[in-house]
């Protein structure tokens, strides 16, 4: 017997025995045993579904799941659960702020020759904004309600947790169209 076999359009699985049974077969999913995100480390609930996992630029990872949003690093973990979450935006590139950088680099080099203090001093200077500019580059703010400043975190793949992030986003919004209880909501804020 072939051990591969057809289960639906355009996936393949496999065809084991079962431990507890031999004679009883077991047909799996390739693509959903690879592609099972890891419930190891983190603090989830009974019957939370893990949706998305994974690393951020830093060691830290992050999680999402249908309730949550969860950053686990640095021994601590932070849990956001939707129902707080007011606006999740991607910053991207700042190319603004890129080019400024190049453009002050640019300036402090060709004053070496009339200042080498200053040419030196505005030549590092836009380096070191340039070299920060990149290094905040795919960073990802979740607003809440009930905290002054955003979560921010930077992922590896932010495609990957947006494909993941907005669908569980979305469905917790049309359960609970209201978000957060009215009375503990600032006033001005919907």
């Amino acid at each position: 017997m072939d051990p591969s076999v057809r289960l639906h359009a355009g996936q393949s699985g496999s065809i084991r025995s079962c431990q507890s049974n031999p004679w009883e077969t077991l047909i799996t999913d390739d693509r959903t045993r690879r592609d099972m995100p890891n419930r190891r480390g983190l603090d989830l609930d009974r019957g939370e579904r893990l949706r998305y996992r994974g690393d951020l630029r830093s060691d830290a990872e992050i999680a999402v799941t249908d309730e949550r949003v969860l950053v686990v690093g640095d021994g601590r973990t932070e849990s956001v659960p939707y129902t707080n979450v007011s606006e999740v935006n991607n910053e991207r590139f700042d190319w603004f702020l890129a080019i400024m950088s190049l453009a002050l680099a640019g300036v402090g080099i060709a004053y070496l020759g009339e200042n080498l203090l200053l040419g030196a001093g505005m030549a590092a200077f836009g380096a070191w904004s340039l070299l920060r500019t990149y290094r905040k580059r795919n960073r990802v703010r979740i607003h809440t309600h009930s905290r002054p400043k955003p979560v921010e975190v930077f992922p590896a793949d932010v495609d990957a947790l947006y494909d993941e992030l907005d669908p569980a986003l979305t469905a917790v919004r049309e359960r609970d169209p209201h978000g957060p209880d009215d009375a503990t909501e600032a006033p001005g804020r919907r």
